[in-house]
């Protein structure tokens, strides 16, 4: 699917949900992420810290505690799914009962992975150990399924040779040069994000996910673990 008919779904998904309606994806599930807003994203990832789904509950608050409006979960992981379709819908469901916006991320390494995301309203894919050549096949065909967003991340001067509708760059830097070089750039479709164990200071931390939500599409903080770890908030 290209860019230019994700933009016109996601076009059509907010047009319908502005006027009082809902798009039903698997039962229950009927609310679609408004990208109206920036995402603020936490990005959780399951190899770091393991979790089961009685835990979940907490983990949410105490992402809503940090100030985040979306949790971004690694659910699929070295050639297989982590967690069940039915403990997914479990963690979309209670996240929207709180407000949170629930985004499964899958991280694919090689075109044989075989994943399923019908019925999310947003979706997230990591293909940094797939050949950039081939990472078009692949968004294409999580792209076909019932998603209205897919989003990708990619390192920091990976070449992406597709267009994504949403490229979340793994902008890590620890060197103010860095940041001092993006400023005055405008980033559209991008969200760059922030590497918590590279942070220093809450006011570092607060400087580099400022400029992210103004130079770009929003900020993505990576992650869980090392957020609780660096006592920022």
């Amino acid at each position: 699917m290209s860019k230019k008919q994700n933009l016109a779904i996601l076009s059509i998904a907010l047009t319908l949900l502005s006027v009082g309606f809902g798009i039903t994806a698997f039962p229950l599930l009927s609310s679609i992420p408004s990208l109206q807003f920036k995402p603020v994203i936490l990005y959780y990832d399951y190899e770091n810290l393991p979790f089961n789904a009685s835990q979940f509950p907490e983990i949410v608050q105490t992402t809503l505690g940090h100030h985040f409006n979306t949790l971004m979960v690694l659910v699929y992981f070295n050639h297989n799914a982590i967690f069940n379709q039915s403990t997914l819908e479990y963690f979309y469901m209670y996240a929207h009962s709180k407000n949170l916006t629930f985004v499964p991320s899958f991280y694919i390494e090689s075109l044989g992975d075989n994943i399923s995301a019908p019925g999310f309203p947003w979706v997230n894919i990591d293909m940094e150990k797939v050949a950039p050549s081939l990472q078009r096949f692949v968004y294409a065909r999580i792209s076909d399924q019932t998603s209205v967003l897919v989003s990708v991340t990619s390192p920091y001067g990976q070449p992406v040779e597709f267009a994504p509708s949403l490229d979340i760059l793994e902008t890590y830097s620890n060197t103010p040069s860095f940041w001092f070089e993006q400023l005055g750039y405008w980033h559209p479709e991008h969200i760059c994000s922030i590497a918590a164990w590279l942070v220093h200071s809450q006011q570092e931390y607060e400087s580099e996910k400022n400029y992210c939500l103004k130079y770009s599409q929003g900020v993505m903080v990576f992650d869980y673990y090392n957020l609780l770890k660096s006592h920022l908030n």
